[in-house]
This record gives C-alpha cells, structure tokens and sequence, in this order.
C-alpha cells in the first residue's frame, strides 16, 4: 500500500506541477496581436495606395505619350518658322550694321575730302553703334568724286505681300 501511496503522491505532485508550470506558460498575445494586424493592414493600405499610383502614372504616361508629345511637336513646328524669322532678321540687322560703317566711312571721307569742319556722323553714330575711329584722309586731287558704297536693298529681305501667304503680315526671307 504504501507503494501505491507514493505513485498517488508522486502523480498528484505531477500533476500539481503541471498546473502551475501552464500558469507560467499561458500568454496573453492579443495585444501584440491587434499591433499585428494594424501593421499588416497599415500595409496594406500602402501597397493599394502604391498600386493605383502605378496605374495613374501609366495611364498619365500614355496620355502624355499618345496627346501631350504631338501637340508639344506641332508648336514646336509652329516655332521653326518664328526662329527662322529671327534668324534672317539677325542676319539683316548685321547688314545694316555693316552698311552703316560703309556709309559713315564714306561720309567721314567726304567730309575730309571737302574740309568740313564738323562731322555729320557724329550726330547720328551714337544712336546705332560706338563710335569708331575712322582714319581722316585728305584730299587727293581738286576734284573729288562721290562713289556711294552699295547698301542692302528691302526687297532682298522681306517677302512682297504677293509672295506672303498673309498680306497683312511681314515676312523676313532670306537674304540672297
């Protein structure tokens, strides 16, 4: 009997331990829980968010692509003509440059030719360009000639309104 005492004993202490040791065990994981799942739908919510980003990026890509570029192109070809206008407008403006040195040189020369005292460039150079120095000469012979230095002409720059598409508009051509 007595063998069967302490196995009685021996299991009613097991099963004591045992009782006390699942206490130890037993874990309240529902705060760490919910955490999780507001985690995982806070990502969720991200990867949805970063998903329609995606398509709209794709869908604005394609409307760039297909609408946005053509137009972008077509004004950019409108513009062609405009920067060729600007350009043989800057290649006028330099002949005029150009065609005003000739003129002042030969009025300069003029001048020394005939011994005028005062200088009629000097009242028209400043409103256009610096005033360069231009050598004096003096004359060569009692009679002096006049050889007009050969200017550029409108018509070589600018279309005549029979040649425009638009009459009412100027045109700048080539010069050639």
């Amino acid at each position: 009997m007595s063998g069967d005492y302490d196995a009685e004993k021996r299991d009613q202490l097991l099963k004591q331990t045992a009782e006390e040791y699942s206490t130890y065990l037993q874990v309240d994981a529902t705060p760490e829980g919910v955490a999780f799942d507001r985690e995982l739908e806070s990502m969720l919510t991200r990867l949805e968010e970063y998903g329609s980003l995606l398509d709209r990026t794709r869908s604005e890509s394609r409307h760039t692509l297909d609408i946005l570029v053509p137009q972008v192109y077509s004004h950019y070809q409108v513009l062609q003509r405009s920067f060729q206008s600007i350009d043989y407008l800057e290649v006028l403006v330099n002949r005029v440059k150009e065609d005003l040195i000739k003129m002042e040189a030969s009025v300069s020369q003029a001048e020394g030719d005939l011994g005028s005292g005062h200088g009629f460039t000097t009242v028209i150079k400043p409103f256009f360009f610096k005033r360069e120095q231009l050598p004096t000469r003096t004359p060569v012979s009692p009679q002096v000639s006049f050889h007009p230095p050969e200017i550029f002409h409108a018509k070589d720059y600018f279309a005549s309104a029979a040649e425009s598409s638009d009459a009412s508009s100027l045109r700048l051509r080539p010069s050639q």
